[in-house]
């Protein structure tokens, strides 16, 4: 995109932004003079700022690099200008060094590269869950009262989602659906799936449209594993489907089971997720959200619907039948990167693809029901219970490290090792 382009969309202001192993977007503001050189050339960042940051935004060592000393380059991609309205619009950015050279800690060219190595087509499509809250006699309170699915909440805010779906849509996010969650406050937009960065990119986006419409109301958006008020929890799940010559590997079988490539990806996904969950689940707070019983898939199995299971098997969808059947990965939140977390999760599809193998047998049951002899009978245990836990699972994990590189893994290490 040209800066002629830019001018005659009356774009007046770029926000480019990339997210960093910390799971924090972080961004810039190019003026209108600036847009066709930054979209070109890519715009200078402190090495601390866009890569060596805590959640908290203490800076680290890590990798050898001193947060002090050295700058990065966020190179946009322009093929992404998303329209945010009222002269401003937005792009994403991969992490290049002052030089142009690749930067190792660019978790959006892990993906990249994680989903060339999957040699399979594969699309993505997130659920964002946030609660919507604002000040009421001196507290917060939800903008709904639920009840939970239900019209009502729509109804008593269908300017604020009027509003909120025609800026995803000017945006060029695929909004599949809106609808008011379980918990009151909460809503959850659902997106169309996409290939890995594309579907990435569009989470992201996403999240920086609510945030913009919600503030417009006098409201805020709360996408907090656990949010301060309303709903109990805050999921990201990540819906998965893949497919080899235009045939859907997941599409179920005579027996309801999915075909040999799905099951060996769920085998695959199942063995990695003790690991991954570090990257899917980024924070303290998320393993108060990743508990038994919150529908949190903290169990690690798999099922067919069942939404304790960390993969729920969908043998069909609505719209396309057999042909849409998917896979839903139910740890994640918004604490993690989800270009980390959906590259870890390729990481073990492809881990089962080469080594193809049954799943475990699918649970039908809640397994918070069985007794213990009978969790153990079928090997099922829970995900890791703490960060330091899944933190050491990830350090750990040969495959992780082969698939996502020593430097991005000890660059996540370093930045979400909590202090002390």
């Amino acid at each position: 995109m040209s800066s002629a382009q830019t001018e005659g969309d009356g774009i007046r202001r770029l926000l480019v932004a990339h997210v960093d192993a910390a799971g924090v977007t972080r961004g810039r503001v190019i003026p209108a003079a600036r847009i066709e050189s930054v979209l070109e050339n890519g715009v200078a960042a402190s090495i601390s700022g866009a890569a060596l940051f805590t959640p908290g935004d203490a800076p680290v060592s890590a990798l050898g690099l001193d947060p002090v000393i050295g700058d990065l380059r966020i190179r946009p991609d322009a093929r992404r200008v998303a329209d945010l309205g009222d002269g401003w619009a937005w792009t994403p950015g991969d992490l290049r060094w002052a030089d142009d050279r690749p930067f190792s800690g660019c978790t959006r060219s892990a993906l990249r590269r994680a989903s060339t190595a999957a040699e399979i087509d594969v699309k993505i499509g997130f659920e964002i869950e946030f609660v919507v809250a604002g000040e009421a006699s001196g507290s917060l309170a939800p903008a709904h009262k639920g009840p939970g699915y239900g019209q009502r909440p729509l109804v008593r805010n269908i300017d604020y989602l009027d509003d909120l779906i025609t800026a995803l849509e000017d945006a060029d996010v695929p909004v599949l659906q809106v609808h008011a969650e379980h918990g009151d406050g909460q809503f959850e937009v659902s997106l169309a799936p996409r290939h890995p960065v594309d579907a990435c990119d569009d989470l992201v986006l996403a999240r920086a449209v609510i945030d913009l419409v919600t503030e417009r109301y006098g409201l805020r958006a709360y996408f907090d594993p656990v949010p301060p008020i309303g709903a109990d929890s805050n999921g990201m799940h990540v819906h998965l489907s893949a497919s080899r010559d235009g045939r859907n590997v997941f599409s179920p079988t005579d027996d309801g089971m999915p075909q040999p490539e799905g099951a060996a990806i769920i085998a695959g996904i199942l063995d990695l997720l003790p690991a991954a969950t570090a990257l899917l689940a980024g924070s303290e707070q998320s393993y108060k959200r990743l508990r038994p019983g919150r529908w949190s898939g903290a169990w690690n199995c798999w099922g067919r619907g069942n939404r304790e299971a960390a993969v729920r098997y969908t043998p069909m969808t609505t719209d396309a039948g057999p042909a849409g059947a998917n896979i839903e990965i139910k740890p994640g939140d918004a604490t993690a990167n989800p270009y980390l977390a959906v590259a870890a999760l390729l990481v073990g599809l492809r881990a089962g693809l080469d080594r193809p193998t049954d799943p475990p047998a699918p649970v039908d049951v809640d397994p918070g029901r069985l007794s213990d002899d009978e969790r153990s009978a079928r090997g099922l245990r829970t995900l890791p219970t703490s960060l330091g836990d899944a933190l050491a699972e990830l350090s750990a994990s040969g495959r992780l490290r082969e698939g996502l590189g020593d430097d991005l893994v000890d660059l996540y290490l370093a930045v979400r090792t909590p202090a002390g």
